[in-house]
């Protein structure tokens, strides 16, 4: 097995363990050493790999024939029901052309739908950046929009993306992305 798919069976293995765990939230009495009481929380696996991909989303790139690992994080500012734009930044494990920037236009299309969360399918079109390539994409997310408030929502999703490159020496770039956005909804 290539070392390049190391990071893709472990974020793998790490998903599957997190979600068969039992989520058992208790807290624990401890004794200090000055006599006093307190309670501690422990936290369990599964919430604390779901805090860590809210923060930064874990993603895999495909570029000239090769398999590289990469952090992104994505924020959107939205207007229901015309859709939102969205800024990305993303940083590839690689020696050369580390980050890419995406600026882009989602539309989102919800099903089965109740007051805090929906679920959606988005897909959405948009401009490419490493700081030497340029390009377009189009993309395909699908997810659940969690409402945290009237203005701020999360939208844990599972992004698929195809990437044009301009440049005809270049090859183009898929790449898939696990992950949380931020959504702000004016």
């Amino acid at each position: 097995m290539s070392n390049k798919f190391i990071p893709l069976l472990l974020i793998i293995v790490a998903v599957n363990i997190s979600f068969s765990q039992n989520i058992n939230l208790s807290l624990k009495e401890s004794h200090s050493s000055s006599g006093l009481h307190y309670r501690k929380a422990d936290l369990p696996f599964p919430l604390f790999a779901l805090g860590i991909v809210a923060l930064i989303s874990p993603m895999v790139v495909f570029e000239d024939k090769k398999v590289f690992f990469g952090l992104t994080k994505e924020v959107s500012l939205g207007k229901y029901p015309y859709g939102r734009v969205s800024f990305e930044y993303s940083y590839i494990f690689r020696s050369y052309n580390t980050s890419h920037l995406r600026f882009s236009y989602n539309y989102d299309f919800f099903y089965e739908t109740n007051m805090y969360i929906a679920f959606a399918l988005s897909p959405g079109v948009g401009y490419f950046t490493d700081t030497k390539n340029k390009g377009w994409f189009g993309q395909l997310a699908a997810g659940a929009i969690i409402a945290m408030s009237e203005y701020i929502t999360f939208y844990p999703n599972l992004k698929y993306r195809y990437t044009f490159i301009n440049e005809k020496t270049k090859s183009d770039i898929h790449d898939v992305s696990l992950g949380v956005a931020f959504v702000f909804y004016l």
